[in-house]
């Protein structure tokens, strides 16, 4: 009967193919042992892995040797690796549950070797996981419980219930470990599992088969809400990882926080703690009239309104703009090459062709001892036209929209009589030819 459900589960999920080699994880419990015969069983070529994470000793020890006598008397190839847990959780500034996890799964990665990993999750552990989700606080995404395949890794006992898997060895007459750590009530997962788990199975006897139901059709859902996130960012995508607002204020509640998880991701941010309080704040930053809004996402993100723009990524420490002086000729780049001047002298008979972030300045308006290139300064003001009057170039960028980030990275070729020109937005009228020599000033960046 179990080794029917295994068959039915791998072929439903198309984990392996007829004959696929794979590398079972194996602990020495029932779940794994019975996951190594079954797969041995059914003809797949298994090799197996143990991960000794020397935390319980002696018994650590007793069930790396379990592993290996049985992986001898049932001619299956084993890997075995022994690594002080304790101290990486410390190394990497990690729990001690949650850098025994990721060092299982980067180990078994590598023993891999590119072949499909099968780890022995059953029915009863989705339930317990849906549980601990639950009573955490968790969307349809989390209530989904343990995916049958996630990559590389497969599940094939994922809806096998534990009862059946002892049933299992007890009729071959298999033996198998048992961690003495999971009868403690330390940990939350094993009071829902020696807890809350008896009580629903006092309700109904087959509530782990109902949760199998349950997760399979929230994934099923959950794809295709997916696939609508999805459409609605290839919509939304811009230029320079920007997102139009008004595309992603215009999708379903439903499709858009998915959209905004599925945008964090496409970042590179790691999404572990990434919850339902990022997503309403990332909500509230779509809302919102303030032009230049920002809020802070896990891992040292953040995500900024510039204007009908929404970024996401990491948070850029300020780097320094430092005011430098500047000569003719003058020709290079600066500030770690974020931007390239050149100025020349003008020749008495030679044109002048105007293009965008190219000036031409009379001499005789500008102080060459004081002449400078530098980031706009609180009090900065420019005059464009003759009709115009001078304002602050504070003012100047928000009217022209010009992002907040993007403000602070203009270059400003000045003097000691103030504001010459102004990258991106133009020259002082004060400034332009009266009859002197003349001077181009070439910005790009």
């Amino acid at each position: 009967m179990m080794l029917k459900q295994v068959q039915q589960t791998i072929e439903a999920y198309r984990m392996l193919a007829p004959g696929e080699p794979v590398l079972c994880a194996l602990s020495g419990g029932a779940d794994s042992v019975s996951l190594l015969y079954a797969l041995r069983q059914l003809g797949y070529p298994v090799r197996a892995y143990h991960l000794n994470h020397c935390l319980r000793g002696a018994e650590a020890d007793r069930d790396e040797l379990f592993c290996r006598e049985l992986c001898e008397k049932l001619a299956i190839p084993l890997l075995t690796e022994r690594l002080d847990v304790r101290e990486e959780a410390a190394r990497r500034g990690e729990g001690i549950e949650a850098a025994a996890r990721s060092v299982r799964y980067e180990r078994l990665a590598a023993a891999a070797k590119g072949s499909k990993i099968a780890v022995a999750h059953t029915a009863d552990d989705n339930l317990e996981t849906m549980l601990f989700h639950l009573t955490r606080g968790t969307g349809p995404k989390g209530l989904a419980g343990i995916p049958p395949v996630r990559g590389a890794v497969i599940r094939p006992l994922i809806e096998v219930e534990r009862d059946a898997v002892e049933r299992y060895l007890a009729g071959i007459g298999q033996s198998f470990v048992t961690d003495s750590t999971n009868g403690s009530g330390r940990y939350t997962r094993n009071r829902i599992r020696h807890g809350v788990v008896p009580a629903l199975r006092a309700i109904n006897p087959a509530v782990a088969d109902a949760a199998v139901r349950l997760s399979r059709q929230l994934r099923q859902d959950e794809d295709f809400l997916a696939h609508q996130a999805a459409a609605v960012l290839e919509q939304a995508a811009g230029e320079d990882g920007a997102f139009d607002v008004a595309v992603l204020r215009s999708a379903h509640p439903a499709v858009r926080s998915r959209a905004l998880r599925q945008i964090a991701e496409r970042q590179g941010m790691p999404m572990r703690n990434f919850s339902a309080v990022h997503i309403a704040a990332l909500e509230k930053l779509l809302e919102t009239d303030e032009p230049s809004a920002v809020c802070c996402l896990p891992y040292g993100y953040t995500a900024r309104r510039e204007y009908g723009l929404l970024y996401v990524g990491p948070e850029k420490p300020a780097e320094g703009m430092p005011e430098l002086p500047l000569w003719i000729p003058f020709y290079g780049e600066i500030w770690g090459g974020k931007a390239r001047v050149r100025i020349r002298q003008l020749e008495n008979s030679e044109d002048f062709y105007k293009s965008f972030n190219t000036f031409c300045v009379d001499c005789g308006t500008i102080s060459l001892e004081s002449l400078c290139i530098r980031p706009r300064k609180t009090g900065d003001r420019i005059r464009l036209t003759e009709a115009g009057g001078s304002g602050t170039l504070k003012k100047l960028m928000i009217d022209r929209k010009i992002p907040r980030l993007r403000r602070q990275q203009l270059a400003v070729i000045a003097d000691k009589y103030g504001v010459i020109a102004v990258q991106d937005i133009g020259m002082d009228i004060s400034r332009r030819p009266q009859g002197g020599a003349l001077i181009e000033i070439k910005i790009e960046g």
